[in-house]
């Protein structure tokens, strides 16, 4: 029995089960008993699910960056929506806002008009339980209560595919078999970057920032997401307060507008989503298949399906494939709706990239003329370069990023505006490629330098490069 037939007898058996029993869904999410039935017939197709045609490849992330970035805020502090919400809709950016939907619980209650419209923005309207309880000390029946009142009020209050994230009150984990009923992934907080596929979709990590927290400093937020990108990883932050606002571990919003700048600057490495969409993307990319059932001369067409329920899973996922050896360049359909196209060169190889949604319709790749093409990307060996320090203005630190085409030995020294030596960060070989130094603000003898402008001087061999940078005390 193939794979996809097994996962359709699963089907029928559930839609009988719907009609014998004659419990409609509730939104997205039907009576307890049945959807978790459900749940586990379909978790045992999961893992079996996935077959990649040769010449394809699918993303780790979208757009093939290298490492996902979640922003998510917990306790419905005041300035979440106030300065958050239209600071990450400036960059087009997109979080999670963890809600408590108690009222009068001794916790801030929830701003549904505030949700209601950060919702219809794209951002997501999570659970953090109705009380904030310790799950692990409360019974099944009241932690039964919280998920699924929890649930049904954001869905009831929140348009479109929201409430099927978890946050944890206090990061304690509940009871797995109660949470898989209600919800498809849940955020925890051990302080680590997870892997691309957690270990537990239902206890993915977080780290906490803040005053409380070891993620303070724009600085700080840049490493971690730049430790996401080495191995390719999930970076979660758990935010609460945000300036003055009176929540917990207080977060500067000029801290996190500075890291939201780099990441901007980045984006071909970062991809920063949505809690949820993370979840969804997971889910697909390791469900996805992907099919050739028709090749002809000029059109090839493609069935890019996955076993997982559409409504909820839904979120594209990357494709490349290796360009045909006589194609200069290709058109892509799905269900006959143009879909967005470039061309990636890698290692001399040409690749096309584009997005599909699995299950939404034969994918069509179609021979075409280089004219109209959106994009050309080539991977090439790095030049020397000194990048603009991030952030800038900063105080007291900022970090310093270059790369190196070869290994070199490097002398990173800060200037002022006379020309005189400040400080000599780094003398030392360095091997090829993008090197991030962080420089703290102070002298040789480790004073503080005043306010001012000051020149980062990189010199390898023969190159030497030079940027401005301003501290403001």
């Amino acid at each position: 029995m193939t794979t996809r037939s097994a996962v359709y007898i699963r089907l029928f058996f559930y839609k009988i089960l719907l009609y014998y029993f004659h419990i409609p869904k509730k939104g997205l999410i039907m009576k307890s008993y049945i959807r978790f039935f459900f749940a586990t017939l379909l978790i045992g197709s999961l893992g079996m699910a996935q077959t990649i045609a040769e010449s394809y490849e699918v993303g780790t992330w979208p757009g093939f960056r290298s490492a996902a970035i979640s922003f998510t805020f917990d306790d419905n502090d005041l300035n979440q929506l106030a300065v958050v919400v239209p600071m990450f809709n400036s960059f087009d950016f997109k979080l999670t806002l963890f809600t408590l939907t108690g009222t009068g619980t001794g916790w801030r209650d929830p701003n549904w008009s505030g949700l209601k419209a950060a919702a219809e923005q794209g951002h997501e309207i999570a659970s953090h339980t109705v009380t904030h309880p310790y799950l692990n000390q409360i019974t099944m029946e009241e932690q039964k209560s919280e998920l699924e009142d929890s649930y049904n009020t954001i869905t009831s209050n929140i348009p479109g595919i929201n409430g099927l994230t978890l946050a944890y009150p206090f990061c304690v984990k509940g009871n797995d078999s109660l949470l898989s009923q209600y919800y498809i992934g849940a955020r925890g907080c051990q302080g680590i970057i997870d892997k691309s596929t957690p270990n537990d979709l239902m206890n993915i990590s977080s780290i906490v920032c803040g005053t409380e927290g070891s993620v303070r400093t724009a600085a700080n937020f840049n490493s971690r997401a730049d430790a996401a990108v080495n191995s390719k990883g999930i970076c979660v932050f758990l935010i609460h307060g945000v300036d003055d606002d009176g929540g917990w571990s207080p977060t500067e919003s000029s801290e996190l507008q500075s890291h939201l700048e780099y990441l901007k600057a980045n984006n071909n490495k970062f991809w920063v989503a949505t809690f949820g969409n993370i979840v969804r993307y997971i889910a697909e990319r390791n469900a996805v298949s992907i099919a050739e059932t028709d090749v002809q001369d000029n059109t090839i067409t493609l069935q890019v399906t996955d076993t997982l329920e559409d409504v909820i899973y839904n979120v594209p996922v990357s494709i490349r494939r290796v360009l045909p050896d006589d194609w200069p360049f290709a058109a892509v359909t799905q269900n006959g709706g143009d879909v967005a196209v470039r061309l990636k060169v890698i290692d001399e190889i040409k690749y096309l990239q584009f997005d599909i949604v699995p299950d939404a319709g034969a994918v069509v790749l179609s021979k075409a003329a280089l004219s109209g093409i959106q994009g050309i990307e080539t991977d090439k060996q790095p030049k020397f370069l000194l990048s603009q320090n991030y952030p800038n203005p900063f105080n007291p630190e900022t970090t310093i990023i270059f790369q190196l085409p070869e290994t070199a030995f490097v002398s990173l020294k800060i200037m002022n505006i006379l020309g005189q030596e400040v400080v000599t960060i780094k003398q030392q070989q360095y091997v090829a490629g993008e090197h991030r130094v962080t420089w703290d603000g102070k002298d040789a003898k480790g004073n503080l330098v005043s306010s001012g402008t000051y020149f980062c001087r990189l010199t390898a061999g023969e190159i030497s490069l030079m940027r401005k940078m301003t501290i403001v005390r």
